[in-house]
């Protein structure tokens, strides 16, 4: 049988373009079309959220496949950039690059391990159809 997990949130209309997303843990996030096409600036766009759910989902999911591992993490730190590009009839974000750099208490072969592991695990990453790399930078730290 199949375990099922929900995950959902609320979504408001605010005024022009721009809309406040409520989630279950009552913490709001305010959302609006990217200044790019026409929307606000200085707000979060769908976007923006979808480039950091993976960001998310590869720090969660390292988090976890370490813990499993019995790693300690000293530091962790990851950019990402997403690309929007025109496709067809509209736009789709089409690749995601997450660069992370990380220092923990573990051989490299161990690490190599865990990398390959959250590669092929985060389930955000697993769910997109964008193109997503993940670099890992082992560092001192």
């Amino acid at each position: 049988m199949t375990e099922e997990i929900y995950f959902g949130n609320d979504l408001a209309w605010t005024g022009d373009a721009r809309g406040e997303i409520v989630f279950a843990s009552r913490q709001k996030i305010k959302v609006a079309l990217p200044a790019e096409f026409g929307g606000v600036e200085g707000f979060l766009s769908p976007e923006d959220l979808f480039v950091a759910a993976a960001n998310g989902c590869v720090l969660t999911t390292t988090l976890a496949v370490a813990k499993k591992h019995k790693v300690a993490l000293r530091s962790y730190r990851s950019e990402a950039v997403g690309v929007l590009e025109r496709l067809g009839d509209g736009r789709e974000v089409t690749r995601i690059d997450i660069n992370v750099k990380i220092a923990a208490d573990a051989d490299p072969e161990a690490l190599a391990e865990i990398f390959a592991e959250v590669a092929r695990r985060a389930p955000v990453i697993r769910s997109m159809t964008s193109s997503v790399s993940i670099d890992f930078e082992v560092v001192d730290g």
